[in-house]
Formats: structure tokens, sequence, C-alpha cells
């Protein structure tokens, strides 16, 4: 599928759902101009956002962090990440935006073929099948073999569609409006940020600074 024929597909579904269309938008790459993450770096990705994303959901930080450690997988926490983990206490907006980051590691579950679908609707994730292979033990993480990436067009779908989605979601915030279509808010952004990372946009490795801009 060509860039243009991605965009006009997206826009169609934004349409159907009632979503406002920004038309300037420019298209994104075409397939061939874009490098995935391999299995090894989502695999790494992965780990990191579920640490933080169970440790701000269970408030087990330091526990999780000490796990990390005997691992030898503190590594891959970006710095955001770490300090996150580390520090002492943690006010209640940070302690939700990684709370968050539970929708960013459903989507590479997805991506890396752990979740079997993922769609726009309210209902909840199948999380309990993706922490199947998340279970802390004395051993590492058995990820690597389970670890099947998805193709590359269907990445670059949710690459297009969520672009465009959400500049829809920030121009409905900047205008003191509900979210279009009844959609988390959160969920797009974190998304967005989780297929940018994984098309590697602007080449930026580093996860906190990966871009999730929206501009004409």
């Amino acid at each position: 599928m060509t860039p243009e024929l991605r965009k006009e597909a997206s826009e169609l579904q934004l349409h159907k759902r009632g979503i406002r269309i920004n038309v300037q938008l420019h298209v994104i790459e075409a397939n061939d101009e874009v490098r995935l993450r391999t299995s090894s770096e989502v695999e790494g990705r992965l780990i990191a956002l579920w640490a933080v994303s169970q440790s701000a959901m269970s408030g087990e930080r330091g526990a999780m962090y000490t796990y990390l450690q005997a691992h030898n997988l503190t590594s891959l926490l970006s710095a955001n990440e770490r300090t996150f983990l580390t520090q002492e206490t943690v006010s209640d907006v940070l302690q939700q935006s990684f709370h968050d980051r539970q929708h960013a590691f459903h989507f590479l579950a997805w991506c890396a073929g752990l979740l079997d679908k993922i769609d726009l609707s309210p209902k909840p994730v199948a999380t309990d099948k993706i922490l199947q292979y998340f279970t802390p033990s004395d051993r590492a993480l058995p990820l690597t073999a389970e670890i099947k990436l998805r193709r590359k067009v269907d990445i670059m779908d949710w690459s297009d569609l969520l672009y465009r989605l959400h500049w829809a979601v920030r121009h409905a915030t900047l205008n003191d409006k509900p979210s279009p279509g009844n959609i988390d808010t959160a969920m797009v952004r974190e998304w967005h940020q989780a297929v940018n990372w994984m098309c590697n946009y602007d080449d930026e490795n580093n996860w906190d600074l990966v871009s999730t801009e929206t501009t004409a």
C-alpha cells in the first residue's frame, strides 16, 4: 500500500467513527523506508514497560527493581523508568503516568505476537494472556522464543492511523471537548509512542524522547 492510500484508509476509518479529520496532515513513510525494531529490541522494551506499569499498579517499585537487578535487566530501563523505580516516593501524577504505560506494553505485546488482536474499543485487553510470559521467578523471563513480530504492513497501518487519531484527540482536549469516539486518550498517546518507537521514528533510540508529534 502506498503512503497516499494508507492515509485515505486511515481517514475513512476515522470518518466512520465520526472522528474529526485533519486533511493537512502529511503522509507517513513508505514501508520500504522504515526499519522495524528487532525481536531482541522489542523483548527488552517489553520487559521495561512490564516492570514500570506493573509496579505502578502494585506500588511495589523497590521489589521490582530488585528483581531486575538480580537478573541483570536494569540496563533495559530508560532514565525516567529507572528513576521511577528507585526513588523513595513518587507523586500521584507520576504514578498515573507509569500506570498508563500498560497501554504501550499492550501495543508492543501485539507487535510481538503475544496478543492476538488490539482495537480501539473500550473493552479490556486480555492482559492475563500477556502476563503469563512475565511472571517473576528465579530465572530470566522466557520471552525470546515466544516473540513473532507482526508484518511491517500491519504495524505501518497502525502508525498512520494513530498519527491521525492522536491529532483528533489533542484537538478535542485543546477545545475542552470529550475524547472523540469515546476513545481512551491515554491509550492513544501510549500506542502512538509505542508505534513510533517500533518504526524507529526520527531514528530515536531513547524511549523517553520518542516523539508523538501530530503537527501538519
